[in-house]
């Protein structure tokens, strides 16, 4: 249960600090004091969108802090375990557990949130808010219209939300495997066109010898060749003046100057460096000479070889211009090619591969969505049993309503998305396809409500025939009888803001029995204008509005005694109220009393 509320700062409220009970609690007031701002600081503590602008004037921040008392020990756990939600210690079997929320906006910088003193992420706190209370505005009633709603009204009954999430896991791998077919497929559409450009150029970059190709040894072996000729001629002239057989090449000479060198003697150290330098001249003149002779050896006329050469270079810079792309990065996209084609011939294998996936995903679709349509079938009648029930204390008591079960139908398409006559299906490419059109991520029926107010009038669905106060009672007949069900709503807080909207005055009695009812299973927080629901609340709040100099500010008011009488009072009959008012308050005060004790004998 929630126990304290704590704002500071927060739009129109500078302090306030609420303390609840575990039962019925009322927030009253006139039109416009701020009972709904009250319910929006429960939102954004809970991960609602929240703003600079939401702080006070004059404040550096904003903060909203709420402290709950948590009975359930599972629902516990499933927060440590799930949201890493961390508790002190657990004395004993049956010890409550205890969860203190805070949520802090400056004026300037980032937004903080903590859980128990240590931070919490927004979307933990929106799915804490998701296990900790039930938020019923004034609009959320319309949420009563949509088909996700009804169905999980039923489900929540039945208690097949585990089979629920376990139809959801399947359709998401039966979808999984029906995108990987319909990308094959598209793959496979694809292929011819592609797979020709592909196996061309594949070709082309193969044939071009890239393994081979070193661009500048190629150069200079064309260069050689183009010259060879003349390069062979110098290179011999080169090798016969430096070592040649005649007495007038270089090495003759040197070796010459190094034997007169030889014969000084005894020269000292000079000669001796001199004939070493001779001696190092001439092993340089015979490198050299034997360099040439090599040379002139390569360059030997080769026209085909010359031919060969320059064809194989200029097909090089073709496929470099024409893929934008050196050498080494024409190997890299001849290996990609190669990778690409193999995929290409594979194709077929794996597309059978993916097709027996999808077939095996959709039976076990099949199978965990017939499982949970027999929990469906069997709970709906129950459910309509208790509804009704709950709709004729509610003042309908002429009033049906009936859950329709209705099979969704279509066929599967895992071999047929394609025809000679049509083509590929426009949307094949998504997977979705694929997938048969009597299954979805919710089973295989839809759930729908259907309404009628009078005995004469065929039910039709609820969105087409009641009216805002039905819709009103509506909600309120399924939240009682959920909460009466062990384990279809475990939520321990529900807060009504305005659940009295479109509903007349000789009603809120009849309100007020019911929120006191369900206030006996759940903790209920009621913004109300109707004093016959205020009655019987175990505290009532009456939330006010005020100036203070210049500044607006809204209060919070704990209602005991003959203030809460006088409250009572001032809503029977406004400005108004008399004596008589004042009497005909406490009297309803009191009957609500007596009446809220019966329930909790016959509890």
């Amino acid at each position: 249960m929630l126990t304290e509320l704590r704002i500071e700062n927060l739009l129109l409220i500078s302090s306030v600090h609420i303390e609840f009970v575990a039962g019925l609690n009322a927030l009253t007031g006139e039109t416009g004091a701020g009972k709904s701002l009250l319910v929006d600081a429960m939102n954004f503590i809970l991960g609602a969108r929240g703003d600079p602008s939401m702080v006070r004037q004059g404040a550096a921040q904003a903060e909203v802090s709420a402290r709950f008392d948590i009975a359930d020990q599972e629902l516990a756990k499933s927060l440590a375990d799930d949201l890493g939600i961390e508790f002190d210690p657990v004395a004993e079997v049956g010890t409550h557990a205890e969860l203190v929320i805070s949520r802090i906006i400056p004026k300037s910088g980032r937004a903080r949130a903590y859980a128990n003193g240590r931070p919490i992420a927004v979307p933990a706190l929106r799915e804490l808010g998701d296990r900790l209370l039930d938020i019923h505005g004034q609009h959320e009633n319309q949420s009563l219209l949509r088909p996700r709603i009804q169905i999980d009204i039923l489900d929540r009954f039945a208690g097949a939300m585990a089979e629920r999430t376990s139809v959801e896991s399947r359709y998401a791998q039966a979808l999984s495997a029906a995108q990987a077919l319909a990308r094959l497929r598209k793959a496979a559409r694809e292929r011819q066109g592609r797979e020709d450009m592909l196996r061309f150029q594949f070709k082309e970059l193969q044939d071009a010898k890239l393994d081979d190709a070193e661009p500048s040894a190629m150069e200079g072996e064309v260069r050689l060749l183009r010259g060879a000729e003349k390069i062979r001629d110098a290179a011999e002239s080169v090798s016969g003046a430096l070592d040649g057989d005649d007495d007038g090449s270089a090495a003759t000479t040197i070796a010459r100057a190094v034997r007169l060198v030889s014969a000084l003697g005894e020269a000292g150290p000079d000669a001796a460096a001199l004939r070493e330098r001779l001696e190092v001249l001439l092993s340089d003149a015979r490198d050299v000479a034997a360099q040439a002779a090599a040379l002139a050896d390569r360059a030997t006329s080769d026209p085909r070889r010359l031919a060969d050469l320059e064809d194989w270079r200029d097909t090089l810079r073709t496929l470099e211009r024409k893929y934008g792309r050196d050498v080494k990065a024409l190997l890299a996209l001849r290996e990609k090619l190669s990778s690409e084609l193999a995929d290409f011939q594979h194709i077929e294998v794996r597309t059978e591969q993916r097709e027996t996936e999808l077939v095996k995903a959709l039976e076990m679709l099949r199978a965990a969505s017939e499982k949970l349509s027999k929990k469906r079938k069997a709970a709906a009648r129950d459910l309509e049993k208790r509804i009704n029930a709950e709709l004729a204390g509610l003042g309908l008591s002429a009033a049906k309503l009936q859950i329709q079960l209705t099979r969704l139908s279509g066929e599967a398409a895992i071999g047929g998305a394609e025809t000679p006559e049509t083509g590929p299906r426009a949307d094949e490419d998504n997977g979705r396809v694929l997938l048969p059109l009597d299954l979805n991520a919710t089973g295989s029926e839809t759930v729908s409500l259907l309404f009628s107010a009078n005995p004469e009038i065929e039910p039709r669905p609820l969105r087409e025939c009641a009216s805002g106060g039905e819709i009103s009672r509506v909600m309120l007949a399924i939240k009682g009888t959920l909460a009466r069900v062990s384990g279809a709503d475990r939520l321990p807080v529900v807060i009504f803001d305005e659940v009295d909207s479109g509903v007349g005055g000789r009603l809120g009695d009849v309100l007020g029995r019911k929120l006191s009812e369900l206030a006996r299973v759940r903790q209920v927080l009621c913004v109300t204008h109707q004093p016959q629901i205020a009655a019987y609340a175990e505290r009532q709040l009456k939330v006010e509005k005020t100036r203070e100099g210049t500044m607006t500010t809204v209060g919070v008011e704990n209602l005991e005694g003959e203030r809460r009488v006088d409250e009572l009072a001032l809503m029977l009959r406004g400005s108004a109220a008399s004596a008589h008012t004042r009497a005909e308050a406490a009297a309803m005060l009191m009957e609500a009393r007596k009446a809220t004790e019966l329930f909790s004998k016959k509890k």
